[in-house]
């Protein structure tokens, strides 16, 4: 089965539901899913404040969870897994997002379960709406339904997917509608197979962002914002978007990465999973468990990545140094900075000149597991 998990923030009482944003519910399903569930986590982490356009501050989204303990909680969890945790049962943290009236026993539940298991806010529609604006992606659902041998339906359920689109105008027809095309990184057979398999309908691409932000992000925009990185308030270990390729602002960590990247430690990323050594990627693994718990989890280590299977153990080598990344800020107090003093936190000068930088071990770590 493996181990499934949910981004939570303890002081917010709040979560998400990776289901929502179109992720499975294991660790390697989320983290190398773009946008997804790491993205909204960058969004929720960044302080608010600015008035330019990747500033997004148009979205109740941003800082939601800015200087706040956050991590990725696993339904495998341990209460000990954190040494001289002060914060709610890790053993129970997952079932957090379940909803009060759905709070029923099981068989074999042991008694008082529920007792002691906080009661969390699932805001995943909300980051689906930012994400639709800001990454230029449509969410749509498609009711799927299991049937028995004589025809009749005995479960259904609903799975949601996106696809990427494209504004061709901040106008249309002088509406105040963008206009919206499909993304050309689809071909031919890609939009077929969406078609049949996932139902999907011309309004799911061609419709404005649930967001109400009718134009989206344009690409002319994402520089226009802040610049940020992401610090550990903690320990002031940071990660510098710049050192990913990405523009250091909200919009530009949030977006896919730059297809004209010059990084030449991609070199030795799996071909075609260049796009999973970004920011979001960084701080989803950092917020991780270390162990690998089950089949699912993203390995942290040489001997967990060897231990998979042969092919996998010949990159192996490749976790070299950064053993250490996943899980180094589980539970931590996670900023998205700000040029501009918000909250009494410290700025993206004050951090770069008095914390640590770490995106160089991240990047590292983070091209090792593209071949996971």
């Amino acid at each position: 089965m493996g181990q499934y998990h949910h981004p939570v923030c303890i002081e917010a009482e709040e979560g998400l539901s990776p289901h929502s944003l179109g992720c499975g519910l294991k660790e390697g399903e989320q983290g190398f899913t773009r946008p997804g569930t790491p993205n909204a986590i960058v969004a929720l982490v960044c302080a608010r404040g600015g008035n330019m356009p990747a500033d997004c501050s148009q979205s109740p989204l941003i800082g939601r969870w800015a200087g706040k303990r956050v991590l990725v909680q696993g339904d495998y969890a341990e209460d000990d897994d954190i040494p001289n945790w002060d914060g709610p049962a890790l053993s129970k943290l997952y079932t957090a997002l379940t909803l009060a009236d759905e709070r029923e026993p099981w068989d074999g539940m042991p008694d008082g379960y529920w007792d002691n298991v906080p009661l969390f806010a699932d805001i995943s529609d909300e980051a689906r709406d930012f994400l639709e604006a800001a990454c230029n992606i449509r969410y749509f659902d498609q009711t799927q339904k299991l049937y028995d041998g004589r025809g009749k339906v005995v479960d259904s359920w609903t799975a949601t997917h996106f696809v990427r689109v494209k504004p061709k105008a901040r106008h249309f027809g002088e509406c105040g509608v963008a206009e919206y095309v499909i993304d050309t990184c689809y071909s031919a057979d890609d939009l077929a197979w969406m078609k049949k398999q996932y139902g999907m309908r011309p309004i799911d691409v061609q419709r404005a962002p649930r967001s109400g932000d009718w134009h989206g992000l344009l690409p002319s925009e994402i520089a226009e914002g802040q610049h940020r990185v992401i610090v550990n308030l903690d320990t002031l270990e940071y990660l510098d978007p710049a050192r990913f390729g990405q523009v250091p602002t909200l919009a530009g960590m949030v977006s896919t990465v730059p297809k004209d990247r010059d990084l030449p430690i991609l070199q030795q990323a799996a071909k075609g999973n260049e796009v999973l050594v970004d920011i979001a990627g960084a701080l989803f693994v950092l917020l991780c468990h270390p162990q690998r718990r089950g089949g699912g989890d993203i390995p942290a280590n040489a001997l967990e990545m060897g231990g998979i299977d042969a092919e996998r153990g010949r990159h192996a080598k490749l976790f070299q140094g950064v053993e250490d990344v996943k899980g180094r800020w589980r539970g931590g107090h996670i900023l998205g900075t700000g040029e501009i003093r918000y909250e009494e936190w410290p700025t993206t000068e004050e951090v770069i000149e008095r914390g640590t930088d770490i995106s160089e071990q991240a990047l590292r770590y983070l091209v090792a597991i593209t071949h996971y």
